[in-house]
């Protein structure tokens, strides 16, 4: 027998499938915390992040994405936290901010297992130093290996750095638009 059939869902279980369900309905559009929280009926705390995290997981495990949360490109939501669902194969341009932040994350996370690992080689007192100093430089190794993201990185964001420059300069545009059409300028006399 498996689990589904033995007993119902955990509690953290059944909030990570309601915002699964919620997201999934919103694929790839601009969602936050709070957004979440009014749609799934969570409140905006430990709880709903703990969904989000189970829910990124099972995204994953689906061949979907669920982005990490970063500040919005939208002008009306500038600054403003938000995360992305994207259905498997449907992810567009705007994830490689995503992919860049991730693979940024796990370099920083491979220095720092390579300087631990050194350091603790290095050490006189340590359980077994040589294990330590093998994953010393595998981490070194791999570093090296993907040392060339930031280079393509810095190629992808240049792209995109320039199409966004220009869709704020048109959504600034656009809104200043909606500003005269609405607040039209006092006739002069």
């Amino acid at each position: 027998m498996s689990r589904a059939e033995d007993k119902p869902p955990t509690r953290a279980e059944q909030d990570a499938v309601d915002v699964l369900l919620w997201l999934y309905a919103r694929a790839g559009h601009e969602v936050s915390y709070q957004d979440i929280s009014a749609g799934v009926g969570l409140p905006d705390g430990s709880r709903l992040r703990s969904a989000v995290r189970r829910a990124r997981v099972a995204a994953a495990h689906d061949g979907h994405r669920l982005e990490q949360f970063m500040r919005s490109k939208d002008p009306l939501r500038r600054q403003k936290m938000v995360t992305r669902f994207h259905r498997a194969g449907q992810g567009d341009e705007f994830g490689a901010r995503d992919a860049l932040l991730a693979c940024r994350k796990s370099v920083a996370s491979m220095a720092e297992m390579q300087r631990a690992c050194a350091f603790e080689a290095a050490n006189p007192n340590s359980v077994d130093a040589e294990a330590f100093s093998k994953m010393a430089e595998t981490a070194d190794g791999a570093m090296r290996m993907v040392s060339g993201v930031e280079g393509l990185g810095s190629k992808v964001m240049k792209n995109q750095r320039t199409r966004t420059q220009m869709a704020e300069r048109i959504a600034d545009l656009e809104a200043q638009v909606v500003q005269l059409s609405t607040h039209p300028p006092a006739a002069s006399a």
